[in-house]
């Protein structure tokens, strides 16, 4: 899968490259300005979600998804090292601001302990306003189920000792991606368009 959607992703760089041709003279994206842009991205979805901040979510995806961007993502989900199941996921940037607003606060508030690793690991360039990009994706946090993390909220009377089920019902996610990605620069900062990643989610 990756060869093929690097060879397209390239292929639409080039399309952007050549309709940017006609404009003035601008600096080529580099790979420094990629590895910025990419950390900034890291620090940004990291403390976004530790902090719970779906408007701050909302508006980040408003900020750095170009208006066509499209994710391309097969799935492998693993329970204890055994493949369970297979899942393709096809969304644009409309249907990932639709999911943001149907899970909403709850699911963010649900996510504990949650950590995100960025490395980019192949950078092309195609002039001022498109590059090509290879990157590796790894995420992990703690999931606590809606009652669990109610639980939280309610305090033990006086004498009473804390009951410890949140603990035991949290799952433990780790999630590994590879991804080839068109990054595009539009209204003078870089934005994700298209993405292709294949991985797997552990829990």
């Amino acid at each position: 899968m990756r060869p093929s959607s690097f060879a397209i992703i390239t292929g639409v760089a080039a399309v952007v490259a050549f309709s940017a041709a006609s404009h003035a003279q601008k600096r080529e994206i580099t790979t420094e300005e990629v590895k910025d842009y990419f950390a900034h991205v890291q620090w940004d979805v990291t403390d976004l979600v530790r902090k719970g901040d779906v408007a701050g979510i909302r508006q980040w995806t408003a900020r750095n998804l170009a208006d066509d961007a499209r994710f391309k993502v097969m799935i492998e989900a693993m329970h204890e090292d055994n493949p369970k199941m297979w899942s393709v996921i096809d969304l644009g940037k409309a249907d990932a601001e639709q999911l943001q607003a149907e899970l909403g606060q709850g699911v963010v508030r649900s996510i504990q302990d949650y950590s995100l690793r960025i490395d980019v690991r192949k950078v092309v360039s195609h002039g001022a306003d498109a590059a090509t990009v290879t990157t590796a994706w790894s995420d992990s946090g703690k999931l606590a189920p809606p009652a669990a993390t109610a639980a939280e909220q309610v305090q033990p009377e006086s004498g009473q000792t804390p009951q410890t089920e949140t603990q035991s019902r949290t799952i433990e996610i780790k999630r590994m991606f590879e991804c080839d990605q068109l990054l595009v620069r539009d209204e003078g900062r870089l934005k994700v368009s298209l993405s292709g990643c294949k991985g797997q989610v552990h829990f």
